[in-house]
């Protein structure tokens, strides 16, 4: 048995009964479910933007003082959280639409542990010179390469969902276990999280 303490990083749906709406299923056998998605996509298009910079401006706070304030972290922690309920619900994990900003009510839910402080003035160096984004960078292309899979598991499980009603466990948990890697690296290069993720579709 492992003494290992679990990832901070955790992207959490509460596993029901699988029962998905056929409706939004053909929607997706459609490709017009993501077309619901657009003013979410347009919005955080901007965000991604601005969250940049925000991050950016994070990682000079540690480099001075050992941590971030509030704001910083918390409009990186909206936007994590938020993109994640986009893709909860573009690939049926859940039919509860997204929502804009934050939700604790939303059934897809983003959990993070707060770092211990000082956190490491060393990797919020190699931020601002954007070394600390390049040792994401497998990460971020292997996930790349399973996005295009994803898609495709995802237009699958639609089909899945228009015969049957309901969305295959496996599905389920393989959606939530890609989900989950791409939140943690992303975690990991705003400075979220100072550990290295795993390279691990895990839940």
């Amino acid at each position: 048995m492992s003494d290992q303490a679990p990832y901070p990083v955790t992207f959490v749906v509460p596993v029901d009964d699988e029962q998905r709406s056929r409706g939004l299923a053909a929607l997706g056998v459609l490709f017009i479910k993501p077309l619901l998605l657009i003013p979410h996509i347009i919005l955080l298009a901007l965000y991604t933007i601005a969250v940049q910079i925000v991050v950016w401006i994070g990682y000079w706070y540690i480099l001075f003082t050992g941590g971030k304030p509030y704001w910083v972290e918390n409009l990186e922690l909206i936007y994590l959280e938020w993109i994640s309920r986009v893709f909860a619900w573009f690939t049926a994990t859940t039919d509860a639409y997204p929502t804009f900003g934050t939700d604790e009510n939303h059934p897809a839910q983003v959990e993070v542990v707060e770092p211990p402080e000082p956190q490491n003035r060393l990797l919020a160096f190699l931020g601002i010179i954007l070394i600390r984004t390049i040792l994401a960078l497998p990460h971020f292309f292997i996930l790349a390469w399973l996005t295009l899979g994803t898609i495709i598991v995802a237009w699958v499980g639609f089909v899945w969902i228009l015969v049957n009603g309901s969305l295959p466990l496996s599905l389920h948990y393989y959606f939530v276990g890609f989900h989950q890697w791409w939140a943690r690296a992303w975690a990991y290069t705003a400075a979220l999280t100072d550990e290295y993720p795993p390279f691990s579709l895990k839940v």
